[in-house]
């Protein structure tokens, strides 16, 4: 079989061995697409502007790269292997494509919107002169009487774009209508104790020396404030919704001349644990699909706001038989469901995450700067401050098992700065004005997107100082699918995505109505944080 080479000397074997290889490495040899690495290195590294910073530099991607769908090249990608353990990368903040906003901001000063002079000295007072972008597009809308959606970015002033029009409201309607006791013009609904009481401290230090009655309740021995039920002029009712549920359907506060409806936080009330209550509870109200403008009449319906840091994904649903969706006119900014802060993602395995979270946590507390640390389970946020405490970090723990009598003063320890950080799930994410925070810890990294824009959400709002960060552990294979679609998003420049793979019972334990309990606290000192009953 080998007489036909049997006369080749040995140098010819050799000659042909060493083509052989040259012609296998010319095969193996990978081939690359010469445009598009003169796109890429078409400016030096240190002067362009990067959106993902990876531990591995050719994943990098800046301002000036091209996506291609076709061959997506994500850093997250390899994740799932327990080996990419310590991988990490950046996403810094980018400005989403696709958004289109035609309308003009006209109004460089509140005194511009024509408001009473006594509500513009209370805001000077305040330090608040010019309005913020969300507060010109929303609050000729909700004065004209329209039923309006504003859903933008966590700490851009959404708070201050509904409380205003309905000051100036009801300083009209208190002398069109005469009202019984115990009967609201106004409503502001919440899902939580902590934002019903920031929301209200806001509208009384607004409504200052206007005679604006308004009225907090945040829960607490329900069955006795029933059997002697409060009685006295209100006109706002500032109230979680678990217990307003309950003192309304026993007719403790009449809703006959409710005009002015405020569902705060809606993404959370609109979750399944709640629509179908919060159905029923708004079919006491009547809601039109405009009350119009509403000089010198009362208006017949009831003006309908929604607020939220995302867009409700059960709108049509919850809103079928109560009022048109389409009667809704949405006040967003572009900067809705995107990245505003310098995040970081580390791929971890859970065995890892205690000692890399005391890392975090202990020089930022020995500095005095403020840390939350989310976690999606009560357990584990409760375990973590016990964690920390024996590490001799002051951390004060917030979560939904807890009770009332346990969770009052929780918050206001960590706003006064009694303790560094504060260690909560969800219920802590939502609404709360947190200026004095810059760093945020995602323990456990939410299966809901709308909960990691609010996670978020909590540093990096209008008026903190200083540089904000969030700080992501990823270690579970659900938590590496969320962040390689996170990631994907920002590569494509667009807004993440709002999506849920998990459905759990979290909201279940943050629902008010869980709590049998009502309780009533005078606030005497809006300026001392151990007044406030959070």
């Amino acid at each position: 079989m080998l007489s036909p080479f049997r006369y080749v000397s040995c140098k010819n074997v050799d000659t042909l061995v060493n083509i052989s290889r040259h012609y296998a490495r010319v095969r193996t040899k990978p081939k690359f697409d010469k445009t598009e690495v003169f796109v890429n290195d078409a400016k030096p590294k240190k002067d362009r502007v990067p959106i993902i910073k990876c531990k591995k530099s050719m994943y990098d991607f800046y301002q000036d790269d091209t996506f291609n769908k076709y061959k997506p090249v994500l850093a997250s990608h390899g994740w799932d292997n327990r080996k990419t353990k310590d991988d990490h990368f950046f996403i810094y903040p980018y400005k989403s494509a696709g958004f289109e906003n035609d309308e003009t901001i006209e109004f460089e000063t509140f005194n511009d919107f024509g408001f009473n002079p006594t509500l513009c000295k209370n805001l000077e007072n305040m330090d608040l002169i010019k309005p913020l972008n969300i507060q010109n597009l929303g609050i000729p809308k909700l004065y004209e009487g329209h039923n309006v959606l504003i859903a933008a970015e966590t700490g851009c002033g959404k708070t201050l774009a509904y409380l205003l029009p309905m000051i100036e409201k009801l300083l009209e309607w208190k002398q069109r209508v005469d009202r019984d006791i115990n009967c609201p013009l106004a409503l502001i609904v919440t899902p939580s104790r902590e934002l019903t009481v920031q929301i209200a401290l806001e509208l009384i230090k607004l409504s200052k020396d206007l005679n604006i009655k308004t009225k907090i309740i945040t829960g607490g021995r329900t069955k006795k404030m029933l059997m002697n039920p409060p009685v006295g002029d209100v006109d706002v009712l500032v109230c979680s919704f678990g217990v307003l549920s309950k003192l309304t359907t026993f007719r403790v506060y009449n809703l006959s001349f409710v005009r002015y409806m405020v569902l705060d936080e809606a993404d959370s009330l609109f979750h399944s644990t709640f629509s179908e209550k919060l159905r029923v509870f708004m079919r006491r109200i009547s809601v039109g699909f405009s009350t119009g403008a509403t000089k010198n009449a009362f208006p017949g319906t009831a003006q309908l706001v929604l607020a939220s840091a995302t867009i409700p994904s059960r709108l049509d649903e919850v809103l079928h038989g109560i009022v048109h969706p389409d009667s809704l006119q949405r006040v967003t900014t572009e900067k809705l469901h995107s990245i505003l802060v310098p995040q970081k993602f580390i791929r971890l395995i859970p065995s890892q995450k205690p000692s890399e979270l005391l890392k975090f946590v202990k020089p930022k507390a020995l500095q005095k700067q403020r840390v939350i640390v989310f976690t999606n389970r009560n357990g584990t946020s409760y375990w973590l401050a016990c964690f920390l405490r024996e590490c001799g970090v002051s951390v004060v723990n917030l979560h939904g098992d807890m009770s009332l009598e346990v969770r009052r003063g929780k918050y206001g320890e960590f706003l006064n700065g009694k303790a560094m950080v504060l260690s909560t799930t969800n219920g802590g994410s939502r609404g709360l004005d947190t200026l004095m925070v810059n760093h945020i810890l995602n323990y456990d990294f939410p299966l809901d997107t709308a909960d990691y824009v609010h996670r978020c959400g909590r540093t990096g709002r209008v008026g903190t100082v200083g540089d904000s960060r969030v700080t992501n552990f990823i270690s579970r294979p659900g938590e590496i699918a969320v962040v390689k679609k996170i990631e994907m998003a920002a590569r494509r420049r667009r807004p993440i995505p709002i999506f849920n793979l998990v459905e759990t019972d979290e909201a279940k334990m943050e629902a008010e109505d869980q709590n049998d309990q009502y309780v009533e606290k005078l606030i005497e000192n809006l300026d001392e944080p151990d007044s406030v009953p959070y």
